[in-house]
C-alpha cells in the first residue's frame, strides 16, 4: 500500500496565517482581493491554479513570470511571519511518530504529494522541523492540477496509483481522488465539512494503530469495490 500524504493542514497547521500570506501575495502583484465564494467556484486548488484565476479575474494573462512572482512575493511573506513566530507552521500532534511508524511499516510506503510550491512548502515545513526528503515528493512546482501532482508522487514512489490512498484536508483533495479512482482519507480541522462532501474515511486522531486501520479499511473497500464491478 502506498500513502501519500498532502500538507498543509495535513501534516502541518498554521492555515490561517498560511492562506493570510497566500492572499498578501496576490494582493502585491495583482492587487487581488477575493470575494466570499472565490475559492468555492475553482475546481482545482493548488497555488498556481489559484495565481491563474485570480490574475484572469483582473484582466491579466498568467505568464512563467507572473507565478514566480507570487510565490516569490509568498515566500517573502512567510519568512516575515515566521520570523517573528517560527510556531505557526507546527507539525500536526502524531505526524512525527505516525510518519516514522509508517517508514518502518512492512508493505507500505509513503509519498508527499502537495499542491504548494516546492520552495514555500520547504520553508513551512523547515519550520515545522518536519523532514520529508526520506520519501517520494510532487508539488505544485511540478503541475498544477492536484490529481496530476498526485500521479506524479505515485509515479517517483515505483509504485502504482493502483496501490494508493490519498490523505488530505480539503474538499478539493477529495474531488482528486475521485477523480483518480483512488480512496481518500480525510483529516485536519474540516472533517465535517469533508464529511458532508461524501468523505467515507476520516481520522482525526493520528496514533499509528488509529489511522493504520483506517487507511487499510479504506484501501480494502477500494478493492472490493472493483472486484465487484467485475
Amino acid at each position: 500500500m502506498l500513502i501519500i500524504f498532502d500538507v498543509d493542514g495535513t501534516l502541518i497547521g498554521g492555515e490561517t496565517h498560511d492562506w493570510a500570506c497566500f492572499d498578501r501575495a496576490l494582493h502585491q502583484v495583482l492587487g487581488f482581493v477575493h470575494l466570499p465564494g472565490f475559492f468555492d467556484s475553482l475546481e482545482n486548488v493548488t497555488a498556481p491554479s489559484i495565481v491563474e484565476a485570480a490574475a484572469l479575474s483582473c484582466g491579466i494573462r498568467p505568464t512563467a513570470a507572473l507565478y514566480t512572482q507570487v510565490q516569490e512575493a509568498y515566500l517573502g511573506n512567510l519568512r516575515e511571519v515566521g520570523g517573528i513566530d517560527p510556531n505557526l507552521f507546527d507539525a500536526r500532534e502524531g505526524a512525527y511518530q505516525l510518519l516514522n511508524e509508517l517508514a518502518s511499516a512492512p508493505g507500505i510506503d509513503v509519498a508527499i504529494a502537495t499542491g504548494d510550491w516546492f520552495p514555500t512548502i520547504s520553508y513551512k515545513l523547515e519550520c515545522a522541523g518536519l523532514d520529508l526528503s526520506r520519501f517520494s515528493i510532487a508539488t505544485a512546482s511540478d503541475a498544477s492540477r492536484r490529481a496530476e501532482i498526485i500521479k506524479i508522487a505515485a509515479g517517483r514512489s515505483g509504485l502504482s496509483l493502483d496501490q494508493a490512498i490519498y490523505v488530505g484536508d480539503g474538499t478539493w483533495d477529495l474531488r482528486a481522488c475521485n477523480e483518480l479512482g483512488i480512496p481518500f482519507v480525510g483529516t485536519g480541522t474540516r472533517i465535517e465539512r469533508l464529511r458532508k462532501a461524501g468523505a467515507n474515511h476520516l481520522c482525526e486522531d493520528f496514533a499509528p494503530d488509529v489511522f493504520l486501520e483506517i487507511a487499510r479499511n479504506a484501501a480494502l473497500r477500494s478493492l472490493c469495490s472493483v472486484r465487484f464491478r467485475f
